[in-house]
């Protein structure tokens, strides 16, 4: 198996755990006058991270109750419904949100977050091949999605 890419970073105490995902959203205003607000905000915005480990340092934090953790973390797979016509395992993809409402039952396995409109993603994993109904498009299926590895092109808008 492919060890993932990890980087080094800061989260609140309550996420430092093996396992724990989360969406980074960028910095809240009490980060502005941190001394190391460049590791805690040194990942992707809009992206989907996983803590792989946990590292000895802590950290005092004014927007974490209970402090902050240093950790390793990779990108995480993030499951998505997606035309069937690119649903093809092992596949490199850039995804393209439905055109939908968000009344739909299903708007937020076909608009997870953590998964960036037109950034390249490889499909893993065809995790349900039985297409959903969809009322403005071709029925979506359910798959597994990775990042595209560090080192290869993004698109970067």
């Amino acid at each position: 198996m492919e060890q993932k890419k990890t980087r080094i970073t800061i989260v609140g105490s309550v996420y430092a755990k093996p396992g724990t995902q989360f969406v980074y959203v960028g910095r809240a205003d009490q980060c502005e006058s941190c001394s190391i607000a460049q590791v805690c905000h040194n990942l992707e915005s809009g992206r989907r991270y996983e803590v792989v480990a946990i590292r000895a340092a802590s950290h005092r934090c004014p927007v974490h109750h209970g402090g902050s953790v240093t950790v390793d973390v990779a990108e995480a797979p993030v499951e998505m419904r997606i035309s069937p016509e690119l649903a093809v395992k092992n596949t490199t993809i850039v995804v393209k949100f439905a055109d939908c409402d968000e009344v739909c039952d299903h708007f937020a396995a076909c608009h997870p977050p953590g998964v960036v409109a037109g950034q390249k993603y490889i499909i893993t994993d065809i995790l349900e091949s039985e297409p959903i109904p969809c009322r403005t498009g071709p029925s979506p299926v359910l798959v597994r999605l990775v990042p595209l590895p560090e080192g290869l092109p993004r698109f970067m808008p």
